[in-house]
């Protein structure tokens, strides 16, 4: 955090909106992203054991298969995994600069986590895949040689532990960088714990770090679902099987999405409840309240869909899932909005002071305006104190405004026709500074 502190600039109030609006978008990629990662990783070895217990050719090929579901390119996982969570590190890093808590070093934290959770799970997918070819060859007594045969089927026994092995070490670090990354978002929404001393304990035991790991971890399961019903029977989908597997998944995944939807709005409710009462407020209740409304809606299109044995909402379902998400993670910066309203009056403060004394640092000053040059440059040519010129002297219409210099600040800048004698004074075009200028100097002559 003081590496961070010395890299952060003092920003004004215009570029700390900008920065919560990136930390939003950088919210949306991430949370949904990391959300079907963790929710197909645990189907997938689920599935897998379930495959080793039942000898389900269903269940393995399932279990291959959603492996793969995240996994298709590791620029995409770069893009929308550790990108973000760095660009949030930066972000809480300018947000919560002066205030003594370490959101980023845990953000940071996170995405190591979960750049070593996706190495492991790049390897359980092609450790599944070498896994099948090797198992294939040694089955076939692929090999010339004893000797080959030998380490076909060694390497065919030393994948299969390595499969079993990165599998769980990836579940392990995806719940590790899913637990500090929410942990590290509720502390910066909890200014109550910001403190020089928060430790990883202090986020590890915290209850609104645990309530809402465990809201995450239902709407990463029920995404999940929804996602693998659109994955497999969206029209041009380009899978091929059996009827019976594809029957096989579409009734694991409505049952299961079905039970999660029912169960994410309570999570969502006590998540919401045990924030802190300073970050609470009426935005964040609302959209509390929306998502729940809308998760009501879309586990009745999942009932429809189950009961009646058909998928014509799923890409609606899928849909309004994204909303839903996109609800709570606005949810949850209105929560950090409200919390943080004093830092960013410090900040702000912090701004106001650190321009002051770069402007000081360059020569470069608030430029004084001289009302005496004003009345040199424009007013001379018109009035003068003591004679009529083309507008009337100053001592016969300046009594009027004694002690009234705002009056006098008024007609400056909107001049109005007041003696026939004398023809409508033309607006100068001056700036209110400029007006209050000139009327402190002509008041002040007068009265000497």
């Amino acid at each position: 955090m003081d590496l961070l502190d010395k890299l952060v600039l003092p920003q004004s109030a215009h570029h700390m909106v900008l920065i919560k609006y990136l930390l939003v978008l950088s919210n949306m990629l991430l949370v949904p992203y990391l959300s079907v990662l963790t929710g197909s990783l645990i189907f997938s070895l689920f599935f897998k054991h379930r495959a080793e217990k039942t000898n389900n050719t269903f269940a393995y090929r399932f279990a291959k298969e959603l492996v793969d579901l995240v996994t298709f390119n590791k620029s995409v996982s770069i893009a929308l995994g550790i990108v973000p969570l760095i660009s949030s590190a930066f972000g809480y890093a300018q947000l919560l600069h002066l205030s003594n808590v370490n959101v980023s070093n845990f953000l940071f934290l996170s995405a190591l986590f979960l750049l070593a959770a996706l190495i492991m799970i790049f390897t359980f997918k092609y450790s599944f895949h070498f896994k099948d070819i090797f198992k294939a060859a040694d089955e076939k007594g692929v090999g010339t040689t004893e000797y080959e045969k030998e380490e076909i089927s060694k390497y065919s026994t030393n994948t299969n532990s390595m499969n079993k092995k990165a599998g769980t070490v990836a579940l392990y670090l995806t719940i590790f960088a899913v637990y500090f990354y929410v942990g590290a978002v509720q502390l910066a929404i909890d200014s109550e714990r910001w403190t020089a001393d928060t430790n990883v304990i202090s986020i590890l035991f915290s209850l609104t770090t645990l309530v809402n790991f465990l809201q995450f971890f239902v709407g990463s399961l029920a995404l999940t679902s929804i996602v693998i019903l659109y994955k497999y029977f969206r029209p041009n989908s380009e899978i091929k099987g059996e009827v019976g597997y594809f029957e096989y998944i579409k009734k694991f995944s409505l049952s299961n999405s079905l039970i999660l939807t029912i169960a994410f709005p309570l999570m969502i409710a006590v998540g919401t409840v045990v924030k802190t009462k300073f970050a609470l407020s009426f935005m964040v209740f609302a959209y509390a309240s929306a998502s729940i409304l809308l998760l009501l809606f879309i586990s009745s299109l999942i009932y429809l869909m189950l009961k009646e044995n058909h998928l014509r909402f799923s890409l609606a379902v899928l849909f309004l899932y994204v909303v839903v998400f996109s609800l709570l993670i606005i949810k949850d910066q209105y929560a950090f909005d409200t919390s943080t309203k004093k830092q960013f009056e410090i900040l702000a403060a912090n701004y106001t002071e650190y321009e002051t004394n770069l402007k000081a640092e360059f020569g470069i000053g608030d430029v004084a305006i001289s009302g005496a040059d004003i009345y040199n440059g424009r007013c001379i040519a018109c009035h003068a104190f003591d004679k009529k010129l083309v507008g009337p002297p100053y001592n016969e219409t300046l009594p009027k405004y004694d002690g009234k210099k705002d009056q006098l600040v008024k007609y400056i800048l909107n001049p109005v026709k007041i003696d026939p004698e004398y023809p409508p004074m033309p607006n100068q075009g001056l700036k209110p500074k400029e007006a209050e200028a000139i009327a402190d100097y002509i008041l002040t002559i007068y009265k000497k």
